[in-house]
């Protein structure tokens, strides 16, 4: 991979973050930071990208559960306990989106409210086996324990995509949809990506088969899948950034985005046993500083802060918008 330069002089977004034309996320499951980042990591194609990327190694979960982490870096809503079971039944965690006052309102309802033109999405969900699969109001246990999890997909909880079916359809889709995208150029401008259950790193054995699983698989699934992402990152025109990071650590780690240097929203809450543990988040664009490694702490609400700000959306959603929380600009700034 040749990486491009940073250009001398880019365009700013808001609080100091550069304008994006386009974001991908790729969320990985359940790995302590130790594990993923440090010196003996089976995740070695991951670690190979830090030299060229911007690494910011105090971030931090919201909680422990997948579910509840994924709504917050997408809403910025501070857990709930539907969300902290994981949401085994479908039927009542959409409700509690339908009853909030704003009614399950995320980033990409931002998106598509950008003026004077609305902005694109697509959310490509590895396993997956049609558009919007999610499980039906009678289902009282998620069915999709293996391959692809409804856990993993925050966008069919939010009443505004998920009861607009074709909305839903449209946007949330096999992530097989991701590779023709890619290579047509019509590549939207938000992008978010979740591995399946055998590739995301949170089960060392998974389907019953000790050869897959594991953060050992999830690092061969990155080196397969990240490359022609990069491809598109890289071209200095398309003003690109990729975000990897996970949803939680261990459950031996427990800690929240908090220190003597200051604290995020989810601090409030992540100082005791509430706290989704120190994970790390990877930056890599021709925008970022690359290279550079910040210990500020950060959380999954200032990864939607940062998100909001690069795509020049003033309205902060829910614990982005927090006094507590900030932008993650010193990944772009030395």
């Amino acid at each position: 991979m040749t990486w491009a330069s940073a250009p001398g002089a880019h365009a700013l977004g808001l609080e100091n973050v550069p304008a994006f034309k386009h974001v991908f996320i790729i969320v990985l499951e359940n790995e302590d930071y130790a594990s993923s980042w440090g010196p003996n990591s089976p995740a070695t194609y991951l670690n190979s990208l830090v030299p060229n990327g911007a690494f910011a190694t105090q971030y931090y979960g919201a909680s422990h559960a997948s579910a509840d982490n994924y709504i917050a870096m997408t809403s910025g809503q501070t857990p709930t306990v539907l969300f902290q079971t994981d949401c085994e039944n479908w039927s009542l965690c959409e409700g509690s989106q339908k009853a909030r006052v704003d009614g399950g309102r995320s980033i990409v309802d931002q998106l598509e409210e950008v003026t004077p033109t609305a902005l694109t999405w697509g959310a490509y969900m590895d396993g997956m086996s049609r558009s919007c699969q999610h499980p039906s109001a009678n289902d009282v246990v998620d069915p999709y324990g293996i391959g692809y999890a409804t856990r993993h997909d925050p966008f069919v909880y939010y009443p505004p995509i998920v009861e607009d079916q074709k909305r839903c359809d449209l946007h949330v889709v096999p992530y097989t949809e991701l590779t023709p995208t890619l290579t047509s150029g019509a590549v939207p401008n938000y992008v978010f990506i979740t591995p399946d259950t055998c590739h995301d790193g949170h089960d060392a054995v998974c389907a019953n088969d000790p050869t897959t699983g594991g953060l050992k698989a999830a690092d061969s699934w990155l080196s397969t899948n990240v490359p022609p992402i990069l491809q598109f990152v890289n071209d200095p025109n398309n003003d690109a950034v990729l975000f990897i990071t996970f949803d939680e650590s261990g459950f031996d780690d427990f800690s929240g985005c908090t220190s003597a240097r200051g604290t995020c929203a989810s601090g409030s809450f992540g100082t005791g046993v509430d706290g989704g543990g120190r994970i790390g988040l990877l930056a890599l664009s021709p925008l970022v500083h690359a290279g550079h490694t910040t210990d500020t702490p950060y959380d999954h609400a200032s990864l939607l802060r940062t998100i909001e700000d690069g795509f020049g959306i003033s309205e902060h959603l829910n614990n982005a918008s927090s006094p507590l929380e900030h932008a993650m600009t010193d990944l772009f700034t030395s």
